[in-house]
């Protein structure tokens, strides 16, 4: 074989199969409906997950906390930007890299341990097993994660879990630093292993006690399409926060 043709073959061997990737990259729209319940009655609320090859928007109908002292009605993800947009409201969004985050969690941890003291609590054991239970959800084959709570042998949590939608996380894979010990060992360990590097999506999530199964949040819509394209951008209209503005103002708070 020549030259040319070796060249010719070797490219369309690399289109064939970088076309198999992106086909395998989910971009679309994800709807998923939390449930909780106030005073005896069940409350839906709906939460929308917007996928592209190198960016996410979690945006819900209310506002939901990322964390102690924050909450947003969207988290865009920029992977291609290596920052993450939060939107506060009052057309203003914060502008933050993952090394501020990180930094802003440990400030957080800082100023919780200052009003509440130091946490000398031993740290609850919680286990992690698949079982041998399946199902179908919407179409998708998913598996069961059981989540168990050593102090609490008659509750877990069952999360399903299918790999057949594969979202590009980005930097949500990547370690985080900083993280109290508690929230690391959720983040950079099960949620890094099985969810982000394990291409899991979890399509249901229920809380199981005495055999009694309550669904906590589950996957109502997957579509896959290029409606996510126009959702993944910064809101006409919103100005960016820097991080240090957003810190000054927290501090001005306390």
């Amino acid at each position: 074989m020549n030259k040319g043709r070796l060249f010719i073959s070797t490219l369309i061997l690399f289109c064939s199969v970088f076309s198999i990737s992106a086909f395998a990259q989910f971009e679309g729209q994800i709807s998923m409906n939390l449930y909780s319940e106030e005073n005896g009655v069940t409350e839906v609320s709906e939460l929308n997950l917007y996928a592209t090859s190198d960016r996410i928007m979690i945006k819900g109908e209310e506002d939901f906390d990322l964390m102690s002292q924050m909450s947003t009605d969207g988290l865009l993800i920029r992977n291609d930007r290596k920052d993450f947009v939060i939107m506060t409201g009052n057309n203003q969004a914060l502008q933050v890299t993952k090394e501020e985050i990180e930094g802003l969690v440990d400030m957080m941890a800082g100023w919780s341990e200052n009003g509440n003291g130091s946490d000398d609590k031993p740290k609850r054991k919680t286990t992690y097993s698949f079982s041998d239970r399946t199902q179908n959800i919407i179409g998708f084959d998913a598996a069961e994660l059981i989540v168990e709570d050593a102090e609490n042998p008659n509750k877990h949590l069952s999360i399903w879990l299918t790999n057949d939608i594969d979202v590009n996380w980005g930097m949500l894979g990547e370690r985080w630093n900083k993280l109290p010990a508690d929230i690391d060992a959720e983040v950079n360990g099960m949620a890094q292993e099985i969810i982000f590097k394990g291409k899991n999506f979890p399509l249901k999530i229920e809380a199981v006690e005495n055999g009694k199964r309550v669904t906590l949040m589950d996957v109502s819509n997957v579509n896959r399409s290029s409606i996510a394209k126009g959702m993944v951008e910064v809101p006409s209209g919103v100005t960016l926060m820097s991080f240090k503005d957003f810190v000054f103002q927290m501090m001005m708070q306390q």
